[in-house]
């Protein structure tokens, strides 16, 4: 059996991502959160005495990453000179041809996992396996030709990845990871930490997002680090988050100020200063309707950001509609366009242009095999 080893794991950074749920003035502001919080896991691996650091996907996001921030992510990791570092790309940073992966020479403490299931054999009886997204889409699972560690060895795998039942995509089975007779099966594609799973012989977890960036995603937000010993394991959660999203809903008060006074009696003024805030409503408005404009101005000199939904307004979150639509369609969100956004608009003058049916048919065509490609195969939705 393998003598003791400690590891660390974290997902879900998408360093130069611009979606934040909250006013763009804010943006700057959590992309140094973001910072501060993985300046944190690496103090971690410092004084925790970290063996092994396994960074779970979505490290990056494609469509806007820099050379720059792929340079300073990787001689951060380098300075980690006591600690190995394992990355499984996830969907958001596939290892594509335009990789952000590809931008920059990796230290030689750091391994990146590629298609298929690999593992590296560390020199204490431990193998680390794992398998990283190759394409914007995974349609089946890691698992599904079966998969059975070697039981002498402490098993460790990484994978971007989650627990479902759906054969078509890259979920996986409780029966899979049952026979996988893996150690520990770290995972990374939740948004939220999944609590400690097991199943059959194996221990399994997702650590979720370590920065949380929008509403939908409320909650503690940090990493595990775990501790594998003569056949024990011992695994805990560990918050580092900086702000958190917090949504509160409400009975519509008879007045501001009465709901003034709850909400100041429900957070600290530290809470205040650090988080987002939403407020919403579960009852139909009464016959006098509330003064939303006033009451959003009244509580808003208590809070440092705080969003009051008007229950008979349709309301989403710019982060919320990022999610369903494909990313070129939000560029006037954006401070700079993305390639694929160039080329649309570019197409879309020729298509303003052509003086027959013929004509733009052939810009339409040229327009999706050109998004097809600049996008290395992406799935857009075209209705």
């Amino acid at each position: 059996m393998a003598s003791k080893v400690r590891f660390l794991q974290c997902s879900g950074c998408r360093f130069d991502s611009p979606f934040w749920d909250g006013p763009d003035t804010w943006i700057p502001y959590r992309n140094q959160d973001l910072w501060k919080t993985f300046e944190a896991v690496l103090s971690l691996c410092q004084s925790e005495n970290i063996d092994l650091l396994f960074l779970m996907g979505n490290l990056f996001e494609q469509e806007y990453t820099r050379k720059p921030t792929v340079e300073r992510v990787a001689n951060s990791l380098g300075s980690l000179t006591k600690t190995r570092v394992f990355i499984v790309p996830g969907e958001k940073d596939p290892l594509v041809i335009s990789s952000p992966y590809r931008l920059t020479v990796w230290p030689n403490n750091v391994h990146i996992f590629s298609s298929g299931i690999n593992n590296i054999n560390l020199q204490n009886k431990v193998t680390v396996y794992g398998s990283g997204w190759t394409a914007f889409q995974q349609n089946k699972s890691f698992l599904s030709k079966g998969f059975r560690a070697d039981v002498d060895t402490t098993s460790i795998m990484l994978l971007h990845s989650e627990v479902g039942n759906d054969e078509k995509s890259n979920f996986l089975t409780l029966e899979q990871i049952g026979a996988s007779e893996l150690t520990y099966l770290a995972l990374g594609h939740q948004e939220n930490y999944s609590g400690i799973q097991k199943t059959g012989r194996t221990f399994w977890a997702d650590s979720g997002v370590i920065e949380t960036r929008s509403f939908t995603s409320s909650g503690p937000h940090g990493v595990i680090i775990g501790e594998i010993e003569e056949g024990s394991i011992r695994l805990e959660f560990r918050e580092l988050g900086q702000r958190q999203y917090i949504s509160k809903s409400f009975d519509l008060p008879s007045d501001i100020q009465s709901l003034e006074t709850k909400l100041l009696a429900e957070t600290s003024s530290e809470e205040r200063q650090r988080n987002l805030y939403r407020v919403t409503f579960s009852k139909s408005l009464p016959e006098e309707d509330l003064d939303f404009n006033s009451l959003q101005k009244i509580l808003s000199e208590k809070f440092r950001y705080i969003q009051v939904i008007d229950p008979q307004e349709e309301t989403h979150s710019p982060l919320e509609l990022d999610h369903s639509r494909p990313v070129r369609a939000i560029h006037e969100e954006c401070d700079f366009m993305t390639l694929s956004q160039v080329y649309l608009q570019k197409i879309s003058d020729y298509q303003l242009a052509a003086t027959s049916s013929e004509d733009q048919k052939q810009w339409e065509l040229v327009k999706k095999i050109g998004l097809a490609a600049l996008e290395q195969g992406r799935i857009d939705d075209e209705n």
